[in-house]
């Protein structure tokens, strides 16, 4: 896993009379530990919607900045000398 990168995906509902007016769905954003996982679960949620109804997007995200993990990950922050590097990292509670 890249240190501190997660990424989130963004899903939008069009309308099925015009397809350029679309909107996002009413839903916290869905937060990924890496942009693989995130997309292959995009890849799987656009599969389940009426072809053209819902678009979604993979963005990558520095979760150490957002401070937005996904649910059994922690950020944990490592320093050698003067260099520091935040990792994210399984976690079980």
């Amino acid at each position: 896993m890249d240190p501190a990168t997660a990424a989130v995906m963004i899903l939008l509902s069009c309308s099925p009379i015009d397809a350029l007016v679309c909107k996002p769905i009413e839903m916290p954003p869905a937060i990924f530990a890496s942009l693989d996982q995130c997309r292959t679960a995009l890849r799987n949620r656009l599969a389940s919607a009426p072809r053209g109804k819902i678009i979604g997007r993979c963005r990558r995200v520095d979760a150490t900045v957002t401070g937005a993990l996904p649910d059994g990950y922690s950020s944990v922050t490592v320093t050698r000398g003067m260099t520091s590097n935040s990792y994210i990292v399984p976690h079980k509670k």
